[in-house]
């Protein structure tokens, strides 16, 4: 077996490494007898420091990017540009099972994982394999998420599992930095969503145009540019469309008005889909144009999979958020919590525009923070945002990261001009505890940042944290201080 055919590569010690290998892996602790060790030289940790570790557990091939010392009885062979070239390794080791799927990619800033999740739920009863932010899911397992797109073997380790379960659909957040790193290397895509680009990982991409390059690459990935579906709203959006269409005149655009597909929001809780010349009407539970979008996005992958648009329009009214997207957290109380992975100034703004639209509001109560390690430019923008549509703003902590708090909150700090609209809680346990107790009939307590997650990360390290957990658990406090209060009162 080569599994380094296609690569260029160079033997630096030969112990039979065209061998059969059992396995392949880039931890350490995962090796096994027998198996290829791959020495990623990452942005924390350096894979070159486990050769020892691995080859003790078994490994029998170890692949470097730099030369080492070439101390153990195994085969090493050096591989220059190792992350990006792994996508071939493994798709070499696993016979590359990407051929033998359809693979929806869905890219943008926001309304990705909400995106995969509508796609998924419009196909119908369809075996599925759905890739992104919240979780990996093969049919009905479903793996922890490490990141948005994984790494490419690990990507690849999914794809080989979907053929193997008979799956035929792949839908995958490709996000920008798996793009730019080489995770979707060896991929050629069915389809291809846009859904919108707005600022943020700035600390990577460092413009907006290299961000736009950077997600421009999955349409470049496509097997036919006719299977581009792109939301021309959007500004780059629309500069993707003029673009491809030029080469392809069957690129799908959809939008709010002069589109191949369309929508608007009617009373009673229903929406107006026109598309082809039709009409159609029916219930939708979801809110927001944010909503709205991603719905039409996951309409058009549909109609170019061959689903006809009478039967996609069925299935809109059992649309639900995904997990962490403008969800609700409900415990009999007079008042609405929210949970929303918004953490960018696009999104943020969008939420709470909604929030300040639901009917009969009190006050919209808006908990946010910037997480750190990452784009420092938004942070104020992001404080003028909720100062300027929030009635009440409480920043607090959202993932530090190894930065220290003070500096992201110095920079939040600067975007926020009226100190009375705005309260700051570090602690972001004791943010959602403010914010439940001082809510009144009506208002909206508007928790944004992590959605989804269930955890913190100081420093290094993951700690366990769930802004649905503390928000549930502060609003049966509340609810049963009021119970003994209203009981004290009878008793008197």
């Amino acid at each position: 077996m080569n599994i380094f055919s296609g690569i260029e590569y160079k033997i630096l010690k030969d112990v039979n490494v065209e061998r059969n290998y059992s396995g392949i892996e880039y931890d350490s602790r995962k090796i096994e007898e027998n198996f290829v060790f791959i020495a990623l030289d990452g942005a924390n940790v350096d894979g070159h420091n486990f050769i020892d570790a691995a080859v003790e557990k078994g490994a029998t091939c170890v692949v470097v990017s730099k030369e080492v010392e070439l101390k153990h009885n195994v085969s090493y062979v050096l591989v220059q540009n190792l992350r990006q070239k792994l996508a071939y390794i493994a798709s070499n080791y696993f016979a590359w099972p990407q051929k033998n799927l359809k693979i929806i990619g869905v890219t943008g800033t926001n309304g990705k994982t909400s995106s995969t999740y509508m796609i998924e739920k419009l196909l119908g009863n369809v075996k599925t394999t759905r890739i992104g932010t919240i979780e990996y899911k093969i049919d009905d397992e479903v793996i922890e998420a490490v990141n948005t797109t994984p790494e490419s073997l690990d990507l690849i380790k999914i794809l080989d599992k979907s053929v193997k379960k008979g799956i035929r659909y792949i839908i995958m957040e490709v996000s920008s930095h798996s793009l730019e790193l080489g995770r979707v290397e060896t991929l050629e895509f069915d389809f291809a969503l846009f859904t919108n680009l707005t600022q943020d990982h700035l600390d990577y991409h460092k413009t907006m145009e290299n961000y736009f390059l950077a997600k421009r690459k999955l349409f470049l990935k496509l097997k036919n540019k006719a299977n581009s579906i792109i939301n021309i709203d959007d500004i780059y959006g629309k500069r993707l469309y003029d673009e491809f269409s030029k080469q392809d005149k069957a690129v799908f655009s959809y939008g709010l008005k002069n589109a191949d597909l369309t929508g608007e929001f009617l009373e009673n809780n229903q929406i107006k889909i026109e598309y082809n010349g039709k009409e159609f009407i029916t219930k939708y539970n979801l809110l927001g144009n944010f909503n709205l979008y991603n719905t039409l996005g996951a309409i058009g992958i549909n109609l170019k999979l061959g689903e006809s648009v009478e039967r996609i329009i069925e299935r809109l009214e059992s649309l639900k958020p995904a997990p962490g997207r403008f969800e609700t957290v409900e415990c009999g109380q007079d008042f609405r919590v929210i949970v929303d992975y918004a953490h960018t100034p696009d999104a943020l703004e969008n939420v709470i525009k909604v929030a300040k639209n639901v009917k009969n509001r009190g006050k919209v109560i808006t908990i946010f923070g910037c997480g750190g390690d990452r784009d420092r430019t938004k942070r104020p923008i992001m404080a003028k945002i909720c100062e300027d549509f929030s009635d009440i703003t409480i920043l607090t902590s959202d993932n530090p990261r190894t930065e220290n708090p003070e500096q992201i909150f110095s920079d939040v700090k600067k975007g926020f001009k009226f100190a009375d609209k705005h309260i700051f809680e570090p602690d972001r346990e004791e943010a959602i505890k403010k914010a439940v107790g001082i809510a009144k009939k009506n208002d909206i307590v508007l928790i944004t940042g992590k959605g989804h997650e269930t955890y913190h990360i100081i420093g290094l390290k993951k700690y366990h944290f769930d802004d649905k957990e503390i928000a549930r658990r502060e609003i049966a406090r509340r609810r049963l201080k009021e119970q003994k209060k209203e009981e004290n009162s009878a008793n008197r």
